[in-house]
């Protein structure tokens, strides 16, 4: 005979009317009994008991109650239920425990501090100190307005023997005492602190923030350059460091230390632009363009061209005719190409050098401009005034290479000299006696047609320095240049005696090279690819840059090819941070483009990288968890939000994370 749950419903509403308890409660445990998830009835049936004093048997339901609330994210009616067993066992630890999480999650953190308080309070007077402790920090997270609170958990854990907790109680302690602008004693808490955990990074730059507020900015540098004495390659300390010397306008201290960084680890540049700032606050410009200088480099090959041009104008802006300034406006002009930018620029440090008595950058750009201007002969005119003046030696530019360097035929600068010269040009008919070889060009005459005149023979002067360099070549060694110039000179000049026989020295020469080539075991390590040479820094620099340009521009794809091309020339265990940063930022390219799954293997593979500090690592389960929830395993986002929450419950939102993964739950 099947059970008739709506019946027997009725029947116990009945009987507790007519006042039969017992008879009810009969009734209603045979509902639970053939349906124990009618949680309503389990909570009637808990009050029956209550009501009839059968304290365990009401508490056994209650507790079933309570625990599907908590279990499905129902805080407040679970808190409601654990008040009913609270009242009927008052000194109940499990009860107490469960409601100060259930308050805690809920926010109600005065009533979690009063239960936590009981439990730390039961603990100690059962002799558990590690567990009266465990509450009495969980009382100081909930209260940050408390100080004292943490300052006796710091001493309690030192009796204790528990001397990281201790460090983090009175780092903690410090922290409270500085944000309430009481930096004696934060300074006095960090030091207790410290004296446990000297490395503690969080602790340091609490410490430097405290003696920072007090105005004892060399007390705080004396105490960095002491750590650096003991440990002189730790980035982490010279960046407190250089932070310090910028907060305290020290522009000297700030260069030995960031220089000292760069020199660490390179990918560290960008500090050196926080050094052209403090700089340029103090009207240095001089040294401004000296570090601008040593940053140019980085940031050109990093693709950060307009960064650079960027600085470069503010120098000049506090004074336009700034010669090193200049002579970075001629370098930047160059790598992107402009020739017209490169030619103003040149003009610009020419004038301002010599106004300046700064013969070496006039020199320069004089040499530079007799190239790109040949017919301005003011320019020549005063460059030989200078060699004259100083006894310079002829070093003159190779002009085919500075074309080569803008892409400029030959012929533009006759034909800009053309252009630019607004009186008609008359082409006087060829007299053979006068001109045997005649050079002509095609010319635009005053009434805007164009007169057409024999193209020009081949270069005499031109061939004479092909073939020169193509000797430098081979008394240097470098035949395959040589073979390659000489080939491209026979295109141009043709069939000639003089091309004829430097290609046959050029031959004779490669083929006495593979006759006394000896092939060495690095040569056959070479032949087979199996050359274990490492990257160099350079290569990953440049890389990781050019792929955070990527990135920056929307070109999310981009950016992960050049990112995960950079992370092959690194390693987790090289005893960088570069491993770290690249796999971090490949997790974040990854989620951008909507493959969760791919950013999560990234995360844990940057999880790898050893040494990682509390921010790093909670950074990156966080970012896991991110990726775990967006790839549709929610399994694993709850279980690293978790880890997170565990640690550092202020982490982002992780506390309204976990709250919400428990509702839905």
């Amino acid at each position: 005979m099947s059970f008739d749950k709506t019946k027997a419903m009725r029947n116990a509403e009945k009987y507790v009317a007519q006042g039969k308890i017992r008879l009810a409660i009969s009734e209603y445990q045979a509902v639970v009994a053939h349906d124990p998830r009618d949680i309503t009835t389990m909570n009637m049936l808990g009050d029956l008991h209550a009501k009839t004093s059968e304290r365990r048997q009401a508490v056994e339901c209650y507790m079933k109650v309570a625990e599907h609330y908590a279990t499905q994210g129902f805080a407040q009616k679970a808190i409601a239920i654990y008040n009913k067993v609270a009242r009927l066992q008052p000194d109940s630890i499990e009860v107490s425990t469960k409601l100060a999480e259930l308050y805690k999650v809920k926010g109600s953190l005065s009533e979690a501090r009063s239960h936590y308080e009981t439990l730390a309070k039961h603990f100690e007077a059962s002799g558990k100190r590690i567990e009266a402790l465990a509450m009495w920090k969980q009382i100081a997270l909930l209260d940050p307005n408390n100080t004292e609170v943490c300052v006796n958990l710091g001493e309690s854990y030192l009796k204790e023997g528990q001397a990281e907790d201790a460090a983090e109680a009175f780092a903690e302690a410090g922290g409270r005492f500085g944000r309430h602008g009481a930096h004696e004693d934060a300074i006095k808490m960090y030091h207790r602190s410290l004296d446990i955990q000297p490395d503690a990074l969080r602790t340091l730059d609490g410490l430097i923030h405290s003696y920072s507020a007090l105005g004892r900015v060399s007390k705080a540098v004396e105490f960095l350059e002491g750590i650096l004495e003991k440990e002189p390659y730790n980035r982490d300390i010279l960046y407190l460091l250089i932070d310090c010397h910028i907060d305290s306008q020290n522009a000297a201290g700030a260069e030995r230390a960031v220089l000292k960084l760069v020199e660490i680890e390179p990918a560290n540049y960008p500090k050196l632009l926080d050094l052209v700032r403090l700089y340029l606050n103090t009207n240095d410009l001089d040294s401004a363009a000296r570090i601008l200088s040593m940053s140019s480099e980085y940031l050109l090959a990093g693709g950060q061209a307009d960064e650079c041009k960027r600085w470069i104008d503010e120098i000049l802006g506090h004074d336009p005719s700034h010669v090193p300034a200049l002579r970075l406006l001629v370098r930047y002009s160059s790598w992107i190409k402009d020739e017209e930018a490169f030619r103003v620029s040149l003009e610009r440090l020419a004038v301002s050098a010599r106004a300046a008595n700064e013969v070496d950058d006039e020199r320069f750009a004089l040499s530079q401009l007799v190239v790109v201007r040949p017919f301005e002969t003011q320019f020549s005119e005063r460059l030989a005034e200078l060699k004259e003046l100083h006894g310079f030696s002829d070093d003159d530019v190779d002009a085919e290479l500075l074309r080569a360097g803008f892409d400029q035929p030959e012929t533009v600068a006759a034909e800009m000299v053309a252009a630019e010269d607004h009186t008609p040009v008359v082409v006087e008919p060829a007299v053979e006696e006068a001109a045997p070889e005649p050079v002509a060009f095609a010319v635009e005459q005053s009434n805007g047609f164009v007169a057409e005149v024999e193209a020009p023979e081949p270069d005499e002067h031109k061939l004479a320095k092909d073939l020169e360099s193509i000797s430098f070549y081979l008394d240097n060694e470098y035949h395959e240049l040589a073979a390659k110039a000489i080939d491209e000179v026979e295109k141009e000049f043709g069939d000639r005696p003089e091309i004829v026989e430097v290609k046959k020295r050029v031959a004779a020469l490669r083929n006495k090279a593979a006759s006394h080539h000896e092939l060495t075991l690095e040569d056959m390590r070479s032949e087979f690819g199996l050359n274990d040479e490492l990257p160099s820094d350079e290569d990953y620099d440049t890389k990781y840059h050019t792929a955070i340009a990527y990135q920056e521009m929307g070109l999310t794809e981009d950016a992960i090819r050049i990112f995960q091309e950079a992370i092959t020339l690194v390693s987790p265990l090289d005893g960088t941070r570069r491993f770290f940063h690249c796999a971090n930022l490949l997790g974040h390219c990854f989620m951008a483009t909507g493959h969760a799954s791919m950013a999560v293997t990234w995360f844990s593979r940057a999880l790898e990288t050893p040494n990682l500090d509390d921010s790093e690592r909670h950074g990156l389960w966080y970012e896991l968890a991110t990726a775990y929830d967006a790839a549709g395993n929610s399994v694993d986002a709850h279980r690293f939000y978790e880890q997170v929450y565990t640690e550092n419950v202020d982490f982002r939102d992780v506390a309204s994370r976990v709250r919400s993964e428990m509702a839905v739950h």
